[in-house]
Formats: structure tokens, C-alpha cells, sequence
């Protein structure tokens, strides 16, 4: 049997170096590239989709405060109440996306970030907003639980 000469062993070392030093560049390239990868990509989204239920402590907030602020879909909507009837909107403000909140005494939702103030309607009524906010769609059921759903078109 021959020995093996001394350029076999330099050669099975370089090449265990090669595959160490390909490997830790693969791994820094991972390293680099996952995140930006990750940042780009969209995020899915949050939330059970489909008709959203008030809970009972989400009820008595919405009969104390006159309004809410709950997820539906992923999103956060207010359901305001004025008199007997029921409204929902999307709760991020058309300008700039801040959460808006109910002034019951003035009948309109007010976003604090700029002044921007809409209607019952979800209509702009001064402020720097550029369109009127998303309806969603409000309902009492006959066992008095209420019922927000997105509204199709």
C-alpha cells in the first residue's frame, strides 16, 4: 500500500478550508439578505376575517363612552352610538393613519394628530384629511349582541 504523499494531505486541507470558509460566507450572506427579504416582504394580515361580535365588555364601553374602538378583520374600527342608532368606521384617520376617537357633545370623530374632523357619516369636515374614513357595517341582533362587518362594494 502507498503512503499518501505529502501534497494529498494539502490538498484534503484545503479543500476542508474551502468548504468551511464557502460555508461561513453562504451563512453571512443569509445573515444579510434574510432581513432585508423579511422587510420587504408584506405582512399578512392580522385578525379572523368575517363578521366581528362585540364583547360584553366592548358593549358596556360602547353604552358608557357612546364609542369603541375594536379589531375587525385586522384593522381597528370605532362603532359610535348616537341616539338609537349604530355607525362604524375605520379608525385610522385618512391623513396620516392616527387613531381618531368620538366627541359625543359635538356629534363628530376627531383625530388629535392634525384636527381633522369627520361627520356621522365618515364624511371630512375641516382638517387636513383627504377623503372620508372606511364604513363598516353595524348591527344590533334581536338577542342584543352587535355585529361589525366589513362593508362590500
Amino acid at each position: 500500500m502507498e503512503e499518501p504523499s505529502p501534497s494529498d494531505s494539502r490538498t484534503s486541507r484545503r479543500h476542508f478550508l474551502d468548504i468551511i470558509l464557502g460555508a461561513s460566507l453562504l451563512g453571512w450572506i443569509t445573515s444579510v439578505a434574510y432581513p432585508i427579504v423579511r422587510y420587504l416582504k408584506p405582512l399578512p394580515q392580522t385578525g379572523p376575517t368575517g363578521p366581528t361580535h362585540l364583547t360584553r365588555d366592548e358593549s358596556g364601553k360602547l353604552e358608557q363612552n357612546k364609542f369603541v374602538i375594536v379589531p375587525v378583520s385586522g384593522q381597528r374600527v370605532i362603532v359610535l352610538q348616537s341616539q338609537d342608532q349604530l355607525y362604524a368606521f375605520g379608525a385610522k384617520c385618512t391623513h396620516e393613519g392616527c387613531t381618531i376617537t368620538y366627541l359625543p357633545g359635538q356629534s363628530v370623530m376627531w383625530c388629535p394628530c392634525h384636527d381633522g374632523r369627520f361627520d356621522m357619516n365618515g364624511r371630512v369636515l375641516s382638517g387636513p384629511p383627504p377623503q372620508p374614513l372606511t364604513k363598516y357595517i353595524a348591527k344590533k341582533q334581536p338577542d342584543g349582541t352587535i355585529v361589525i362587518s366589513e362593508q362590500h362594494a
